[in-house]
């Protein structure tokens, strides 16, 4: 027999060829599983984010007015020295800024708020969110009205705090001037010393010694801020740093659900924006509506830039990240009639 001498300059050609075909074949196949990969990855992080946003969201309006049992229908004290600025207004629940263009807001953004991304609304609530605690006793039970309190927890509170005890009769606001921790317990100061704004006066007004609780009072505010990641959904709770919630939110619209009924029940007659309010007006706020858009975190994950409707208005993207639009309708509890 005779033997094989080599292969010719065709047959390798022709092997070269088919090998290249197939590695193409092959390569085309995976670099297509890995789009459609990467494309539900990205959906699902996109839904992922936008149904935590509407939650974070929902929860911290909802409980907007929270001044705990009774609310509203409580004999209110207030010795704090300022009870109408941004930070210490307890008195508007809810309170909006309108974004009319890229640098301005209606009305105007107070400083405490940091950096907002422009074009996008600020919503503010106020009330009290947490530090809730027992009130046990009284630093001297002669004088209960003007001394410190004494609550069931060593932590949730620090000097410079505002902070409402009471009860489903009466409330008092307040600014602490000074926390000492116990074991199991912790002291409540509530002089007419220290930090801005200062209390008036010690007094209560009521002894809540074994007939009351003790909650932190706070103004904060959510809206989109741009930082190293892109932009994001932030939190700022009264002067502290603002704190990122979720990445890849660009933009925030607000409508407010105003009750016009002579005899408010509660329920939204229409639905506004925050610069067509006027100040008392925001006590008849009885729903917020928000629409998020909100972007994946990876770019190219589209073949094209993708069109999508937003406040109104259809776009195109200026990259090919996936968009999406979250819209959800939420009720104040706290601010009913």
């Amino acid at each position: 027999m005779q033997k094989q001498q080599g292969l010719s300059l065709v047959e390798i050609m022709v092997s070269l060829v088919a090998a290249m075909i197939l590695t193409a074949g092959v390569i085309q196949i995976y670099s297509a599983n890995k789009q459609t990969y990467r494309a539900a990855e990205a959906s699902a992080r996109l839904q992922e984010n936008g149904r935590f946003a509407m939650e974070l969201l929902g929860r911290g309006i909802r409980r907007g007015g929270y001044q705990g049992c009774a609310g509203s229908a409580r004999t209110l004290v207030d010795t704090r020295n300022d009870t109408t600025g941004f930070l210490y207004n307890f008195g508007t629940p809810i309170q909006g800024f309108e974004a009319t263009s890229n640098t301005a807001w209606t009305p105007t953004v107070d400083a405490s708020i940091t950096s907002p991304r422009g074009g996008s609304d600020i919503v503010t609530i106020r009330g009290a969110f947490d530090g809730e605690s027992s009130i046990t006793g009284s630093g001297d039970p002669s004088n209960c009205n003007s001394a410190d309190l004494i609550i069931a927890s060593a932590t949730g509170f620090n000097a410079g705090d505002i902070a409402i005890a009471g009860n489903c009769a009466r409330a008092s606001i307040f600014q602490v001037t000074g926390f000492t921790a116990g074991t199991g317990t912790g002291t409540v100061a509530h002089g007419t010393t220290g930090a801005s704004p200062g209390n008036a006066t010690a007094d209560l007004g009521t002894c809540y010694a074994g007939n009351g609780d003790l909650a932190r009072m706070t103004t904060r505010s959510y809206y989109v801020r741009t930082a190293a990641g892109g932009p994001a959904l932030y939190r700022q709770d009264g002067t502290a740093a603002p704190e990122e919630l979720v990445e890849g939110v660009e933009d925030m619209q607000i409508l407010y659900g105003v009750d016009t009924d002579l005899n408010p029940d509660g329920a939204a007659n229409q639905f506004v924006r925050a610069n067509d309010l006027s100040v008392a007006a925001w006590r008849n706020v009885a729903s917020v509506r928000i629409s998020l858009l909100l972007r994946s975190p990876e770019d190219n994950v589209t073949a094209a830039p993708q069109t999508y409707t937003f406040n109104g208005a259809t776009v195109t993207a200026g990259n090919r990240r996936l968009h999406r639009v979250f819209t959800t309708t939420i009720g104040l509890r706290n601010l009913l009639p």
